[in-house]
C-alpha cells in the first residue's frame, strides 16, 4: 500500500477539504483526487462522500472505519524507513552538561564527523536530574553527569576529573599565575549557580551572603557572553578557562584554596537493551581517547560500580 495515498486520505479526514489537503501536502488537487482514487480502488470501497455543492468532504462509513488502520500503517511505515536508516548508520544518543557539551566534547564530536564516521551521534544537553531520567527511560544510551544519583537501575561510574580556575578578565590581572580567594571581590564575580555541592560551600565559606555578585546564572552560554564583555572573574572548569582565554583574552589562575575538582560520572542503563553495543564501545574509546589528550584532565581510577 502507498504510503502517498494514505496520507492524502488522512490530509483529506482533518482538512474534511479536498483543497485544504492539498495545500497541506503541497501539491495539486488532481493529484489528491487520483490518489484517492487509486487508494479507493485498491480497497474497493468509497472513503470519501463529497456531495455537490458542498465545501466539505467527509468520510464514508468506510472512511470512518479505515482512520485508526490508515494512522498506525502510516506510523508503520515511517517506522520501516527509519529502521533502514539506522540499519545503514547506527545511532547513539548522547547526553550531557552544558558546560561539558560545549566547552568540551563539541570538539570532540566535531572531529569524530570531520573523520568520515559512520554512526550517527544525537546530543542531548540537560540537567543532571533530567539526564537520569533520559537514561532510564531508553532516551539516551550514555549521559555524562556532574552530581551522582544513587539508582539502582543505573550503571554510575567516575569518569574523569577536572580541576577548577580562576578566569578573570586583564583589567583585574593578578600578580603571579595563582591567587588567593582573599584577593576576590563577590561583587566583581560571575558566579555559576551550579548544584555541585562542593563548588556552592566554597562560596559560602570564602564570602559574605550579604554581598551579592556581579551576576549569578545557572547557564554557561549566558555567563560565557557576560565575561566576554565585562571585567569580572569566575571559577570555572579548566576547559571552559581555556575557551574563556582564547577567545575572549581572559588570564587563567590557580586557587591556592580551590573548590573540590569537578567529577563527571558516566550513566548508563542496566535494565534498557542496546541495539548497537558495539557503537557505544567505538563511541568510549573515542570520548576516552579525547580525554586523556587533555593534559587539564584526569581519568578517574577504575571503582565500583555506584549503582550496586
Amino acid at each position: 500500500m502507498d504510503l502517498a495515498n494514505i496520507e492524502v486520505f488522512l490530509a483529506i479526514a482533518r482538512t474534511r477539504s479536498i483543497s485544504k489537503a492539498a495545500k497541506t501536502l503541497f501539491v495539486s488537487q488532481s493529484t489528491v483526487s487520483y490518489r484517492l482514487k487509486l487508494l479507493e480502488e485498491e480497497l474497493d470501497c468509497k472513503l470519501i462522500e463529497r456531495g455537490r455543492g458542498q465545501n466539505q468532504s467527509l468520510l464514508t462509513k468506510e472512511g470512518e472505519t479505515f482512520f485508526p488502520i490508515a494512522e498506525r500503517l502510516k506510523n508503520i511505515q515511517y517506522d520501516i524507513v527509519s529502521f533502514k536508516e539506522v540499519s545503514r548508520h547506527p545511532v547513539i544518543s548522547i547526553g550531557c552538561v552544558e558546560s561539558m557539551g560545549l566547552y568540551l566534547l563539541d570538539e570532540l564530536y566535531n572531529d569524530v564527523i570531520r573523520r568520515g564516521n559512520r554512526v550517527k551521534m544525537h546530543f542531548l544537553l540537560n540537567n543532571n536530574e533530567r539526564l537520569f531520567d533520559m537514561v532510564e527511560g531508553g532516551q539516551l544510551d550514555i549521559a555524562y553527569v556532574m552530581e551522582p544519583l544513587r539508582q539502582k537501575s543505573m550503571s554510575l561510574t567516575p569518569f574523569f576529573t577536572e580541576q577548577m580556575i580562576l578566569a578573570a578578565s586583564p583589567e583585574l590581572s593578578f600578580p603571579g599565575n595563582s591567587v588567593h580567594p582573599s584577593q576576590l571581590d563577590i561583587r566583581d564575580a560571575c558566579q555559576f549557580d551550579w548544584k555541585e555541592q562542593g563548588l556552592n560551600l566554597w562560596y559560602e565559606h570564602w564570602f559574605n551572603p550579604k554581598e551579592l555578585p556581579y551576576l549569578k546564572t545557572n547557564s554557561p552560554p549566558l555567563a560565557f557572553s557576560f565575561m566576554k564583555k565585562h571585567e569580572c572573574w569566575a571559577i570555572v572548569p579548566h576547559s571552559m578557562g581555556t575557551r574563556l582565554e582564547k577567545e575572549a583574552g581572559m588570564k587563567l589562575y590557580t586557587l591556592k584554596e580551590s573548590p573540590p575538582e569537578r567529577i563527571c560520572y558516566r550513566v548508563t542503563s542496566k535494565t534498557n537493551y542496546q541495539l548497537y553495543p558495539e557503537v557505544i564501545q567505538y563511541w568510549d574509546r573515542e570520548v576516552s581517547r579525547f580525554i586523556r589528550s587533555k593534559p587539564w584532565l584526569t581519568m578517574a581510577a577504575e571503582e565500583k560500580d555506584e549503582g550496586d
